[in-house]
């Protein structure tokens, strides 16, 4: 093989491996999605892998058949104004290779609409069988946080619990510009738009936490506006939803977690927002609530639908946190 040529085949190769290996350091292998946690996901995930092989396939064929031509049809010394041995066309493989893509764009299709049926039956039980979800939960996406309204008044932010093999109906709302909902564990990705309300359903089928992002640009801390899922056993998420609704014990901490401290820092030193943990403002309920009703400057209403018992959780949590004079609290 002439010099030039084996230094180009060298040099391909070489990138082609840098490539590969930055993709397979990546999470989760850099390949494949996360491993289903719901029928939902389980149907994307087998919809990813039949595309991934057959234009794995064709790529290794067709790169196959480059490498062995640019070999075979070398120059071997012939100079560069001589024409190449002339090859005629082959009429059987000029027809396989038209309908070779016909056939295998079929194929493709008829899994995708296969599963995608699947998709929409999210619930992963036959119709016939009257797969009616128990419970719907509201789930509003919010500059720069996740909002979960359970059916008896429990609220919860960024850190949603569903029951285990139980199905759920999920309603999601953008309250301020546009967001999507994405759990890559448990299905595809929703978008939350203002006015505009759309459902869907889960069953997960694996317990534990599953994590989430927004997937629609929406400001300045879209990066922060991560989710967690955690798929509870049914008798210890039923005891947890009566327990928030009872006493809305960790609201408040979860409140200033997920909304506040995303721009003021958790320890209310400041970030893209102004420092608060000195701020007198923290004190007074009637100022705050205005400011979080309405608010100010660049920062967004981000309690503009807040009721009393989110507002007191918040309230109660910043008084013990930050005592005026008193720092950064406990």
């Amino acid at each position: 093989m002439p010099p030039p040529l084996r230094r180009s085949l060298v040099l391909s190769v070489a990138l082609l491996a840098l490539v590969l290996t930055g993709t397979a350091v990546a999470g989760n292998g850099g390949i494949a999605p996360p491993d289903p946690a719901s029928p939902n996901a389980a149907n994307i995930r087998d919809m990813y892998w039949l595309v991934l092989g057959i234009t794995g396939g064709i790529f290794v064929l067709v790169e196959g058949a480059l490498i062995l031509f640019v070999v075979r049809y070398r120059s071997r010394g012939r100079p560069r104004e001589v024409e190449g041995p002339q090859v005629r066309g082959h009429t059987n493989l000029e027809l396989a290779w038209t309908a070779g893509p016909v056939v295998l764009l079929a194929i493709i299709a008829g899994f995708v609409f296969y599963k995608v049926s699947g998709i929409e039956n999210t619930s992963g039980i036959p119709r016939a069988q009257g797969a009616t979800p128990v419970e719907q939960i509201r789930i509003e996406g919010h500059q720069y946080y996740w909002e979960f309204r359970y059916p008896d008044g429990a609220i919860a932010v960024d850190h949603l619990r569903l029951p285990y093999n139980r199905v759920v109906r999920l309603q999601i709302v953008g309250h301020d510009v546009n967001h999507s909902w994405w759990v890559p564990a448990l299905g595809g990705k929703l978008d939350a738009i203002p006015g505009k309300t759309n459902y869907t359903s889960v069953r997960a089928t694996r317990l534990g936490t599953f994590r989430g992002q927004c997937a629609e640009f929406c400001g300045i801390q879209h990066a922060a506006m991560i989710a967690e899922v955690e798929v509870l056993p049914q008798t210890e998420y039923d005891g947890w939803v009566r327990e928030r609704h009872a006493s809305a014990a960790g609201l408040g901490r979860e409140t200033f977690v997920g909304v506040c401290a995303k721009c003021h820092g958790l320890a209310g030193q400041g970030d893209i927002g102004p420092a608060i943990a000195q701020s007198p403002l923290l004190q007074d309920r009637k100022a705050l609530t205005t400011l979080l009703h309405e608010g100010i400057g660049t920062m967004p209403a981000v309690g503009q639908n807040w009721d009393d018992t989110q507002l007191n959780a918040l309230t109660e949590y910043l008084g013990q946190r930050f005592k005026q004079g008193g720092g950064s609290g406990g």
